[in-house]
């Protein structure tokens, strides 16, 4: 009786527990995009927010600076206008009136919201234009004047920003006054300077805008900055739904390789006498070689090997309909349901398959009862038989069978049988290991291997497998695999109760 779904001593119930098991990796994996989300979605605030800062700080800066400028050039207008209204007042009488003394015209034109004349005790003495509140005191006007510091400040008005500055402005000494002429005193002393306080007010603005390059400039690089971060963050949020999509499908990938490992077989349980020895390495995640081994019945071991065209998930989803095929049909119930089930595959994937995708497969079922190993090899890299003879070991190739499965609809199929002894070993391998390269292009060829299987030690399938991968390993260096890449070496044995179980060890 055929048990399709149990191979190398591994039952239905075992295997399907591991497959739950590596069903758990789903809700892990959202968990751990949920967390990089979060922590995502934080880094963007903070990026944002420092490149607003950066943004705001670079204009801040450049508003602070600008405004100094401007002041320090109205200031030094304003102070060319002041010295020429002291200039006049020094060569003018001491008695000059009031109205004269803002009728000076400046050397260079200043465009002033206000000027205003006044005595320290505040009186007006003359007055240009409408002048708003009083700006200073008289003890901030005595402080600064006596410590000779400027007395300026900048004040907000509805025509705009204003530079304000109080200087004070002496007049020509006073004549001496009757009481001091008519002293004995030869030499009488003029008397003190008038102090005439002139505030000024004319609008914040840069009078020469050559002084503004340089804090132009670091507003561009600043402002470059920022916006470039700004830009960054945008550009990351908008791709983090694809970097999401793309850990989704990366733990799809994971889990597509764990249940494409879990249905190879991996120990040789249950195939006696045959022992088994593989290994399995994809090209990429998932790979579109696949292999069997199981007892379809008491007296029958299944053997399989296949690839279909291409790598990835493609491959991998093609290469599990047809491994699935393989386990359910009666083939090995006689040579005429070998050919009828080969040719119905073909058809299968002749009808079902897209046209650019076919497949290579070798399957066949040894009878240890005659030593017979019947197959078909549907257009799959020749499986090597090593056996003895008296001159040392003999190689041979097993290339009967038909064409690839999946091109033409009405391909035949013929199943070929071949005699084995106890002792003899059936090297099962797909394109990837002949057609791997090394760095300067070279193949490593059927000829290789068959020189390898010609000098081998006799010994286990593991030892046979294990010179193999060390041969094409050290052949191709630290080139990648440019294809799926699958091994299996099969010894023939004695008794079933006399042949040990052995791990396959799929790499």
């Amino acid at each position: 009786m055929a048990r399709p779904f149990e191979s190398s001593g591994v039952s239905c119930a075992g295997r399907a527990t591991r497959l739950k098991t590596a069903a758990i990796g789903p809700g892990a994996e959202r968990s751990s995009v949920t967390r990089a989300r979060r922590w995502f979605l934080a880094w963007l605030v903070i990026a944002v927010v420092m490149a607003l800062g950066l943004l705001a700080n670079a204009v801040r800066d450049y508003h602070f600076v600008w405004r100094i400028l401007a002041a320090q050039q109205v200031r030094h207008q304003m102070a060319q206008y002041v010295a020429s209204i002291e200039q006049a007042l020094r060569r003018s009488t001491p008695t000059v009136a009031p109205a004269e003394l803002l009728a000076v015209e400046p050397a260079p034109a200043i465009d002033a919201t206000w000027i205003e004349a006044r005595r320290p005790d505040g009186a007006v003495l003359a007055r240009r234009g409408a002048a708003a509140a009083t700006s200073f005191t008289r003890d901030e006007e005595a402080a600064h004047f006596r410590s000779h510091e400027p007395l300026f400040k900048l004040v907000d008005s509805p025509a705009g920003a204003l530079v304000v500055q109080a200087f004070p402005v002496y007049g020509a000494p006073r004549p001496p006054d009757s009481a001091a002429a008519a002293s004995a005193d030869p030499a009488p002393r003029a008397g003190p300077r008038s102090l005439v306080i002139v505030e000024v007010a004319a609008p914040l603005a840069i009078r020469d805008a050559s002084v503004l390059w340089p804090i132009r400039r670091n507003l561009l690089i600043d402002s470059s900055g920022a916006l470039a971060l700004f830009a960054t963050v945008v550009i990351a949020g908008l791709g983090f739904r694809s970097y999401e999509r793309g850990r989704r499908l990366e733990a799809q990938l994971e889990i597509a390789r764990e249940v494409q490992a879990e249905l190879l077989p991996t120990r040789t349980d249950g195939c006696e006498p045959v022992r088994l020895a593989a290994t399995y390495r994809p090209a990429e995640q998932v790979g579109g070689d696949f292999y069997d081994a199981f007892r379809p019945g008491e007296e029958r071991v299944a053997l399989v090997i296949g690839d279909v065209s291409g790598k990835g998930v493609p491959a991998a989803l093609l290469a599990g309909v047809i491994h699935g095929a393989v386990r359910s049909s009666p083939w090995w119930d006689s040579a005429q349901s070998h050919e009828r089930e080969s040719a119905q595959l073909n058809r299968l994937l002749c009808r079902d398959a897209s046209p650019n995708r076919f497949a290579s497969m070798f399957w066949c079922y040894y009878e240890p009862e005659s030593r017979q190993l019947r197959y078909v090899n549907a257009g799959h890299c020749p499986p090597l038989l090593v056996g003895r003879n008296g001159r040392g070991a003999e190689v041979g190739s097993l290339e009967a069978g038909g064409p690839v499965l999946g091109l033409m609809d009405d391909a035949a199929f013929r199943q070929t049988s071949r005699s084995v002894a106890p002792g003899d070993r059936l090297v099962l391998y797909s394109d990837g290991l002949v057609e791997c390269t090394n760095a300067a292009g070279e193949e490593y060829g059927v000829a290789r291997l068959r020189e390898l299987l010609t000098s081998a030690a006799d010994g286990g399938p593991e030892g046979l497998r294990d010179a193999i991968e060390a041969s094409v390993t050290a052949f191709r260096g630290a080139v990648a695999l440019r294809d799926d890449l699958t091994l299996v070496v099969a010894q023939f044995g004695g008794p079933a109760s006399t042949t040990p179980t052995m791990p396959l060890a799929t790499g």
